[in-house]
């Protein structure tokens, strides 16, 4: 019993320190709505959150997971913040984002910031996502095909950076399908009037350890626990899409909540 004991504990720590943090999965999940326009059917968005680049998280295996999510083929990537991981350290903010360079989607890349990168300087780490020429941060954008379109919008960190949504959406028309692109969940229970029919999230990593069966987590990093993982619906009953990320923080560990990078497929009613 004891032998059996001690090889299980092993498995279980091999694939928590390793498997689960290193192999990522790509799920997919498909949104629908009547607000889609049908030359947008099938348009696929991936999603990289929390990459945590730092300790553990090498640069090697950060290019290889770039160049999976290009090998991927999406129409948009979106970025959603926490690239680093490090507090008051200025390198790796400048090399990270080195590094995303390497993306390459037909419609470009969003990105957006998260509370990481305020951590490792909040002035840099603003400067380089504007200097990407990728952000999205507090403005909205379009994707056109022919005469159809839908709209992209970049929220502020919630606990940094907090911009209103209504002041982000000013001007724009409700027919269009809208997304919202922000790092932490907890944004799209903020007050607005401006309705949003996706949120696209991070922050929680799933929790990281996730209970067996009840598929719970004891820690989430959020105001509203509802939101850990994949699709959920906000106080103002719109729809969230929260993603498990890729890399750690706290404990370097993941069981039952590997890294991801999700592949949203926007389906027209």
């Amino acid at each position: 019993m004891t032998k059996l004991l001690i090889f299980v504990s092993l498995i279980l720590s091999v694939n928590s320190l390793f498997i689960e943090r290193y192999f990522i999965r790509f799920p997919e999940y498909e949104i629908t709505s009547e607000k889609i326009p049908k030359s947008f059917d099938g348009y696929k968005i991936a999603v990289l959150s929390d990459l945590h680049y730092g300790f553990l998280v090498p640069e090697f295996w950060i290019k290889h997971t770039l160049n999976s999510i290009n090998d991927k083929n999406p129409d948009l990537i979106v970025g959603i913040g926490d690239y680093v991981k490090k507090r008051n350290f200025d390198q790796e903010l400048i090399n990270v984002w080195q590094l995303l360079k390497i993306l390459k989607a037909k419609d470009g890349e969003f990105f957006v910031n998260g509370n990481h990168d305020h951590w490792a300087n909040d002035k840099l780490s603003l400067k380089l996502l504007e200097e990407s020429g990728k952000s999205i941060r507090n403005r909205k954008v379009f994707i056109n095909k022919g005469n159809e379109r839908i709209l992209f919008a970049g929220l502020g960190d919630f606990w940094e950076d907090h911009i209103p949504i209504d002041e982000i959406l000013k001007g724009s028309n409700s027919i269009d399908f809208r997304i919202a692109l922000a790092h932490n969940p907890d944004s799209s229970n903020t007050p607005h009037s401006e309705k949003i029919d996706l949120f696209i999230a991070g922050h929680t990593h799933g929790g990281q350890v996730r209970i067996p069966f009840v598929s719970k987590s004891p820690v989430l990093p959020v105001k509203d626990k509802n939101f850990d993982i994949g699709i959920r619906y906000s106080r103002l009953n719109e729809l969230v899409l929260i993603s498990a990320g890729v890399g750690w923080s706290i404990l370097p560990i993941r069981f039952n909540c590997p890294a991801e990078i999700p592949i949203i497929v926007l389906r027209s009613k």
